[in-house]
Parts: C-alpha cells; sequence; structure tokens
C-alpha cells in the first residue's frame, strides 16, 4: 500500500513539473513572438535587404547583441542543426575569429571548445580557448533553445554565452541568438586602442541617427564589434542550413565560399580580407580542427 502511495506521489510530482515547465516554455515563446511583433517592421523594411534585425546594449558590466532573422527553412531543419554539438563545429568556423571548433561527449554532458584568435590564419596552439558548456531543449509548444555557457576569455573577460531561440513563424523559423560577456577593465582598455587606430572606421548595424547628408549613422566602438560578431555567427547558420544537400566531399567548400558571399553583402561592417586570402585562411584552419578533433575523440575513447 504505501509503496502505491509513494508511487502514486512521485507521478504526481513529475507530472506538475512536466505542467510546470510546459507553462514556462510556452510563456518563452509567447515572449519570442512578442519581440518578433515588435522588431517586424524592422524585419520588413531595412537597409540590409533581408529580414534580420541586429541590436546591442553596454550597460558597463556586461556587453550583449541581439540578432534576430527570419530563416526559410522549417523549425525541425533548424533544430536538427542547432541541437548537435558537431554541427556547431561546422558552422561556426565559419567567421573570422573562430580558428577551430572541438567538441566531446560524456554521457549526456557536452563541452564545446572555441579556438578564438585574429582575422587572419592563425593556427590553433596560438589562439586562444573559451570552454562552453553545450544545453539544448525542445519544448513541446513549439519553441526551440540552445546555450553555450563559457568561463573566463583573455584579458579578463569572463562568463561568455551564446544562446539561441528558434520557433515556426509561418512556413519558416524565426531565429534569435543572443551573445554576451563580461569584459574586463584590461579589455576595454585594450578595445578602445583598437577602435582609436585599426578599428576606428569599423561600424555595427544598429542605426542612431542619419548625418548631415541623410545617410544612417551607425554605431561603433564596443557594441559595433558585439553586432558584428553576432551576425557572423547568424550568417554561418544560414550558411549551413543553406548548404546542407550539397554533396558530403564538396560541403565544406561550398560552406566557405557561400559565407564569404553573404557576409560581403555589408562591406562596411563585415568585410576583412579579399576572398582568395579567407578561402586560403579557411582550408588551413579546417585541416588543423579535423586533427584537433581527431586527437580529442582518440583520447576519449575506451582504453585510451
Amino acid at each position: 500500500m504505501f509503496k502505491s502511495l509513494r508511487r502514486l506521489c512521485v507521478a504526481a510530482l513529475l507530472a506538475a513539473a512536466l505542467a510546470q515547465s510546459a507553462l514556462a516554455a510556452e510563456g518563452q515563446r509567447a515572449a519570442l513572438l512578442a519581440q518578433y511583433q515588435r522588431i517586424l517592421p524592422q524585419l520588413i523594411r531595412n537597409s540590409f535587404g533581408v529580414p534580420v534585425s541586429v541590436r546591442s546594449t553596454d550597460n558597463g558590466d556586461v556587453l550583449s547583441a541581439d540578432v534576430f532573422g527570419l530563416i526559410d527553412q522549417p523549425l525541425e531543419t533548424v533544430a536538427e542543426t542547432l541541437g548537435q554539438p558537431r554541427a556547431w563545429c561546422q558552422f561556426v568556423p565559419l567567421t573570422l575569429n573562430v580558428k577551430a571548433c572541438t567538441y566531446t561527449q560524456r554521457a549526456s554532458n557536452f563541452r564545446l571548445t572555441l579556438f578564438m584568435g585574429r582575422k587572419y590564419y592563425e593556427p590553433p596552439e596560438k589562439a586562444y580557448q573559451v570552454r562552453y558548456r553545450f544545453t539544448s531543449d525542445r519544448a513541446n509548444d513549439g519553441l526551440f533553445r540552445v546555450a553555450l555557457y563559457g568561463g573566463d576569455g583573455p584579458l579578463g573577460t569572463e562568463d561568455y554565452r551564446i544562446e539561441v531561440e528558434a520557433t515556426t513563424v509561418g512556413a519558416g523559423t524565426l531565429v534569435h541568438i543572443r551573445c554576451s560577456y563580461r569584459p574586463s577593465t584590461r579589455s576595454r582598455w585594450a578595445t578602445a586602442v583598437y577602435l582609436a587606430t585599426l578599428g576606428r572606421d569599423k561600424v555595427g548595424f544598429t542605426r542612431m541617427g542619419a548625418g548631415a547628408d541623410g545617410r544612417p549613422l551607425l554605431v561603433g566602438g564596443v557594441r559595433g564589434i558585439i553586432e558584428r560578431n553576432v551576425m557572423r555567427y547568424y550568417l554561418a547558420l544560414v550558411t549551413v542550413l543553406d548548404t546542407r544537400t550539397v554533396p558530403v566531399d564538396g560541403r565544406f567548400e561550398a560552406r566557405i565560399r557561400r559565407w564569404f558571399d553573404l557576409a560581403e553583402r555589408y562591406p562596411a561592417q563585415l568585410h576583412e580580407l579579399d576572398r582568395t586570402e579567407y578561402l586560403q585562411a579557411k582550408r588551413r584552419e579546417h585541416r588543423n580542427q579535423q586533427r584537433l578533433q581527431a586527437m580529442q575523440t582518440a583520447a576519449l575513447a575506451p582504453g585510451s
């Protein structure tokens, strides 16, 4: 009798927890759709030529940027890509500053390591590593979420996060990507030096007003930097989705070419290297990544 009562209590608690989780997920999806309604005019009418909206904040403690975009793929396809750490290591390294990406799995515990460096070719041994804990959640109400929580970065930066939400809108998928981290005094000083020299003409995507000539004035500074980064990640995701039907033996080459073409649509923000230099760098970095991943997999193999 007591065992039966205990089973009933456990079942009741589980049902209550599931119901609470479902309500929370429903609220999160409703919040995402509410944001979508607010930014819909920006998605329909903007200077980018595609349904994308970018924004950023710097409150002195945390620096963050968000991109919202409508992707012409069903949620199932987007979730399948975003929900696999292996897939992240296929699209994140398309961006300039990611030199390699490796992943590990122990039971249901996933880890992702990004090797971050300069925009030019750089071997992973000279890059700095940011290690992320990878989690994903597919809610029953049609909301898909992925979160990467990282630790320390260069120059005392910390609390790196990459968070993604996706839900169905019409025949496509609304994707929201947020990147954030906590800067340090040292990192802000180094960024200020960069912005006063090599990065003095760099801009982001947020429109801050209009100049005397009527042209839009775009955000600069540290907000411009993180807006460019989050947009690069978004374009990398779009690239992988666009090329998923390309035969495997030609897929990587198709992806680096596609990502470069997408990035070049925003030359004021994203142009850094010429096409040949970018392609050559990514081919070398891809070989480095394959070597690192093979070493990582062998180290975790049973009996190793």
